[in-house]
């Protein structure tokens, strides 16, 4: 089985630099990537294309599956991390919103402590490894799944590190492991266990 990895293309909120809601929609350049996303499955087999609920990632698959012609599902498990939802609509620099991360940082090591009604890193790693168990008994031999920059990091994590991952590992990962909008992750699953193939490849985005 192949799962290629992708995250969605620009929004609107990653250009503001803001902390987004999940109706936060693709810049006009995030749609260009897309387009430019689904010219390069043109040429890659897909049997299924999955994706966030969160209208960014949605929107990057639906594209995706007009060009190639390849059943689209929903899957929660794709969600972005949920942050606290006094952060949303916040720019990422405002002094309130630094503080809640540094709060955040400072109690990664406690898997109960929450700030507000955030998802923790210790529940992002769970759900990360849920979602890789859901797509091992799929029967379809090549998977896009379309999810956010964190989440995927969250896969990531789980297939290298397996259970050694550790919050403190996956920040360590998510501060140089940075994925292109659009950028294509490929894992594939042999004899029973996940093998990293590529990472963040986005070649396609030079036709921009």
């Amino acid at each position: 089985m192949k799962l290629y990895l992708v995250r969605h293309g620009q929004s609107v909120g990653n250009v503001n630099k803001i902390h987004q809601h999940a109706d936060t929609p693709l810049s006009e350049l995030g749609m260009s990537q897309a387009n430019e996303l689904a010219k390069r499955f043109k040429s890659i087999p897909l049997d299924l294309i999955l994706t966030s609920h969160f209208k960014r990632a949605q929107s990057t698959a639906e594209i995706v599956a007009n060009h190639v012609g390849v059943k689209l599902e929903i899957n929660e498990l794709l969600r972005e991390i949920k942050r606290p939802s006094t952060l949303e609509g916040k720019p990422t620099m405002d002094p309130v919103a630094v503080e809640i991360r540094a709060q955040i940082r400072a109690n990664l090591h406690d898997s109960l402590w929450h700030h507000s009604d955030e998802e923790n890193i210790h529940e992002l790693i769970s759900r990360a490894k849920k979602f890789l168990e859901y797509i091992s008994i799929r029967s379809e031999e090549n998977i896009l799944a379309v999810s956010h920059g964190i989440f995927i990091g969250a896969i990531l994590g789980n297939v290298i590190f397996e259970d050694l991952l550790t919050p403190e590992i996956y920040k360590a990962m998510e501060g140089t492991m940075h994925l292109a909008n659009t950028g294509i992750t490929l894992l594939e699953r042999v004899e029973n266990k996940w093998h990293l193939q590529t990472w963040n490849d986005n070649a396609h985005l030079g036709n921009l």
